[in-house]
């Protein structure tokens, strides 16, 4: 019985009706919540020097410099997440050039200045400053390292603490479909209760966005499409933009999102399409790199 089932029988038991349940069900997202302090399983490592499969050069960005190194994620110690297909086991570490990341213009572009790097179990490794040119400075590609502790969150939309002006008819409908909405919300936090945390310090896999201005998913949304809602009278267009951007949600997921170390106001989020996950296709992340003042 995964997580997602057993919340739905404990929710069936307090009395809430099965259908309201199953609704509320399908906006539960799971997430992992990885932090510095020794609370969960050892998860990985942020910062550091990453260990790089033989053969394999270290990432560089267009300019041909290295990418700095920031995270990396040991796979098989992290908690199962429905819905969501990380490897079994190996590592993935995580590169990123934020001030690159920024200075670019569109989706593409950046995706030129982050990477991820998946290191299959057993696989024969080598120190990765080891493949840098002699005489790199390493204070630039290496963030603090300190190791990291994973549990198991889950996680709800925003949205549904909002009052019904800012909602497109949609999201109302499916809030008044839901009398339930804060007993099943404080159900979740029983079974999975929160871990304090800061975006500038932890580590989160999975689950929703993380953003301080306007979501990843409202720039990967299909521009025909947003064009035709545009000249939709605006209750009308208000539901195609949301279905657009529940589209791509469904389809994507972060991979990991984190602050970026010694940027207060940086966040790092790479995303993934869910079928990319599965079959292991890495190459296909795309960044989102936030300055959030």
């Amino acid at each position: 019985m995964d997580e997602r089932e057993q919340f739905r029988r404990a929710a069936i038991e307090q009395g809430v009706p099965e259908g309201e349940v199953a609704r509320f069900a399908e906006l539960i997202r799971f997430r992992i919540h990885a932090w510095r302090r020794e609370d969960g399983v050892h998860a990985g490592r942020r910062g550091g020097r990453p260990r790089l499969p033989v053969g394999v050069p270290w990432p560089t960005c267009p300019e041909g410099t290295p990418l700095p190194f920031l995270l990396r994620l040991d796979c098989a110690a992290l908690p199962r997440v429905p819905d969501l297909a990380l490897p079994a086991d190996g590592t993935l570490l995580f590169f990123l050039d934020q001030e690159g990341a920024q200075d670019v213009c569109g989706i593409e572009n950046e995706k030129a200045y982050a990477r991820v790097v998946y290191v299959p179990a057993g696989s024969e490794t080598v120190d990765g400053v080891d493949v840098l040119p002699a005489g790199t400075d390493l204070g630039r590609f290496l963030a603090p390292e300190h190791e990291m502790y994973a549990g198991l969150q889950a996680e709800l939309p925003d949205w549904l603490d909002r009052s019904e002006e800012w909602l497109c008819d949609t999201q109302i409908k499916l809030l008044r479909d839901l009398p339930h909405r804060k007993e099943m919300g404080a159900l979740l936090e029983q079974l999975w209760p929160e871990r304090d945390g800061w975006i500038q310090h932890d580590v989160f896999v999975g689950g929703y966005t993380i953003s301080a201005q306007d979501p990843p998913e409202t720039f990967m949304t299909d521009r025909e499409r947003m064009q035709q809602a545009s000249s939709l009278p605006r209750a009308e267009r208000l539901v195609a933009q949301y279905e657009e951007e529940q589209r791509v949600v469904r389809e994507w997921v972060p991979l990991a999102q984190f602050g970026v170390p010694d940027e207060e106001y940086v966040n790092a989020r790479f995303l993934i399409r869910h079928d990319d996950l599965a079959a292991g296709r890495f190459d296909g992340v795309l960044s989102f790199c936030e300055f959030t003042e």
